[in-house]
């Protein structure tokens, strides 16, 4: 596991040329996507757009994949991750040529929906290069902290701080998924390359948990620290409480 620290500009710059090195050293990779707010506030998404339209990165070989969907609203909700990535990556990229690779969360079987994922992670041969945030209560995907954390994908139980950050497209907080469908630790430590994003003092506290306490299924980041090529980066006030 890497630490960085840099500023906050610089951040999408630092994630789009680790993506560069992986595609060209493997055009063909299985590319992790992660949603949340730091792809769209540090426009890590938009320099990979700029890139590609000046013909800096081509993903006509690369496949991608997300990790999680909430579960119980159909894939074209404005709050689907389905959604956010056609919004935000996918509907702008002109290299796409796989389709990109969901859970489905309106599956009428969960668990048959979660056996199907697995297989399809397990036909790509896994993640090469996996982007990934840090949950405010430790979560990497959607891995909620619990006393056991399945190897296999799964379908979590959303905490209650997770859940008003999807309210704005919802009539109330009541509709908003309780559940997500997600990959388990199998996954994350298979995938080859991991590249995770943390910023901002209110991240402080779990940066510290996750990269410098105890390893523990409580902080499911916290496993990051036995990965073998997870690289980590933070602004200096995400790292505030952690020693370099």
């Amino acid at each position: 596991m890497k630490i960085e620290v840099l500023p906050p500009e610089e951040i999408k710059t630092r994630v789009a040329d680790l993506l560069s090195e992986q595609i060209k050293r493997k055009p063909t990779s299985v590319l992790g996507m992660t949603t949340g707010s730091s792809p769209i506030k540090y426009g890590i998404y938009q320099e990979w757009i700029r890139r590609e339209q000046a013909g800096e990165l081509i993903f006509h070989e690369a496949r991608f994949i997300n990790p999680d969907e909430l579960v119980g609203i159909p894939v074209d909700h404005p709050e689907s991750y389905r959604t956010y990535m056609q919004e935000h990556l996918f509907g702008q990229l002109q290299t796409l040529r796989y389709e990109p690779q969901i859970p489905d969360g309106s599956s009428t079987d969960l668990m048959a929906e979660c056996l199907r994922f697995d297989q399809v992670l397990a036909d790509l041969g896994y993640v090469d290069w996996q982007l990934m945030g840090l949950g405010l209560n430790g979560h990497i995907a959607f891995i909620e902290p619990s006393n056991h954390i399945p190897a296999k994908t799964y379908v979590s139980q959303l905490f209650v701080e997770n859940r008003p950050v999807h309210s704005p497209h919802f009539r109330s907080e009541d509709e908003v998924p309780k559940q997500s469908i997600t990959i388990g630790l199998e996954a994350v430590m298979k995938a080859r390359n991991i590249v995770l994003v943390a910023t901002g003092d209110n991240k402080a506290d779990m940066v510290a948990k996750a990269f410098a306490g105890p390893i523990t299924t409580n902080v499911p980041a916290s496993f990051l620290q036995l990965h073998a090529n997870a690289t980590i980066i933070l602004d200096a006030a995400a790292a505030s409480k952690i020693s370099l």
